[in-house]
C-alpha cells in the first residue's frame, strides 16, 4: 500500500504540464493532449516549459518529470533536453541538475535505444553538466558513466561517437579521477579505432582530446605513448599546402607526444617523419592560415632530433 505521506508523482504527461503551469503561469489554459494535434501539443510542451524560465529549479524539475515518462514523445524529449542545456552552463544549475537526479536520467537515455538524436542531445547534456565542475564530473564517474561511454566509441552511428568523445573529455580532462577511471577501463585503447575513422570530426575530436591530455602531465604522456598511439597517428601525417584540420590535430598529438618520450623509432622511420615535416613547414611557413601547423611541426622536429 502506498504511503500516505508521500506525494503522489504525477500520473501523467499532461498532469506534469498541468502542474508546471498552474505553479507558473495562472493565466495558461491548459489543453487536452488527446484534443490537440501533435504541432499544438509540441507547442504547448514548449511553452509550458518557457514559462518556467524564471524558476530554474522548477524547469530542471519539470523537465527531469517529462523525460522520465513514459508518455514523453520524441519531441518532448528534444524540447526537455533543451531546456536543460539553456540552464547549465552555470555551474550551480549543472551541480541542481545532479541534485535532482540528473546522472540516472542521463545514464538511461544513452544506454537506450531512442531516437538518435535524443541520444546525441543526452550525450551532449552529459558533456556540459561536467564541462570544468569537480562536482559534477566526481558524480557522472561515479555513477559509471564513463564505460558507457567508452563502449558507444564503437557505436556504428558516427554522431555518436563524436559526441562521446566530447562528454568522455569533459570528465577526463584536468579531472585526474576522471582519468585515472579512464586509462582503468582501456579508454586509451578505446580511442585507437577513432584514429582510424574515415569521419574527420570524430577523427578531430580524437586527437585533440590525446594532445590536450598529454600536453600537460608526462604520466599521461608515457601512457599513450605505452600505447603506441604516436605510430597510429603517424600513419595520418600527410604533407598538404593549405590549412587542413585534420593535419592540424594530427600535429598537435604529435607534437605533445614526442616531447621527452622515448618513441622506439627506427632510424628510416624517424628519417622518414622528418623528411614529411620538413616538406609540410616550407610548403606553409609562409601561410598565416598555417601558424599553428607549422608551429607544431617544428616542435616535433625539435622534439624528435633532441633522443
Amino acid at each position: 500500500m502506498a504511503d500516505p505521506n508521500v506525494p503522489r508523482g504525477p500520473a501523467s504527461l499532461q498532469n506534469v504540464l498541468k502542474y508546471a503551469v498552474k505553479h507558473h503561469d495562472p493565466e495558461v489554459e491548459v489543453p487536452k493532449l488527446d484534443e490537440t494535434t501533435d504541432a499544438e501539443r509540441t507547442q504547448f510542451l514548449a511553452d509550458a516549459l518557457n514559462a518556467m524560465q524564471v524558476d530554474t529549479s522548477a524547469a530542471l524539475k519539470a523537465a527531469l518529470v517529462i523525460l522520465n515518462s513514459e508518455e514523453a514523445s520524441t519531441d518532448d524529449q528534444i524540447e526537455s533536453f533543451d531546456v536543460i542545456r539553456s540552464h547549465i552552463d552555470d555551474i550551480d544549475n549543472a551541480i541542481s541538475l545532479v541534485k535532482l537526479g540528473g546522472t540516472t536520467t542521463l545514464l538511461r537515455y544513452i544506454t537506450s535505444d531512442a531516437d538518435s538524436e535524443v541520444r546525441a542531445l543526452a550525450l551532449n547534456t552529459v558533456a556540459e553538466v561536467g564541462q570544468n565542475n569537480v562536482f559534477c564530473q566526481n558524480a557522472l564517474v561515479e555513477d559509471k558513466i564513463l564505460p558507457v561511454l567508452i563502449k558507444n566509441l564503437s557505436d556504428s552511428d558516427q554522431n555518436i561517437v563524436r559526441c562521446s568523445l566530447y562528454a568522455i573529455s569533459s570528465l577526463v580532462r584536468n579531472f585526474l579521477p576522471g582519468y585515472n577511471e579512464f586509462k582503468r577501463i582501456k579508454g586509451i585503447r578505446a580511442l585507437i579505432p577513432c584514429l582510424k575513422s574515415t569521419n574527420l570530426s570524430v577523427y578531430v575530436k580524437a586527437a585533440f582530446l590525446i594532445a590536450s591530455l598529454t600536453s600537460v602531465d608526462q604520466a599521461i604522456r608515457d601512457d599513450f605513448v605505452k600505447e603506441e598511439v604516436f605510430p597510429i597517428l603517424v600513419d595520418n601525417l600527410a604533407t598538404v599546402d593549405d590549412f587542413d584540420i585534420k593535419q592540424e590535430a594530427t600535429l598537435f598529438a604529435l607534437s605533445s607526444l614526442s616531447l621527452k618520450s622515448d618513441l622506439k623509432l627506427s632510424t628510416d622511420k624517424r628519417e622518414e617523419i622528418l623528411s614529411t615535416l620538413q616538406q609540410m613547414i616550407s610548403k606553409n611557413k609562409q601561410s598565416e592560415n598555417c601558424e599553428d601547423m607549422v608551429n607544431h611541426a617544428r616542435t616535433i622536429v625539435d622534439n624528435l632530433n633532441a633522443h
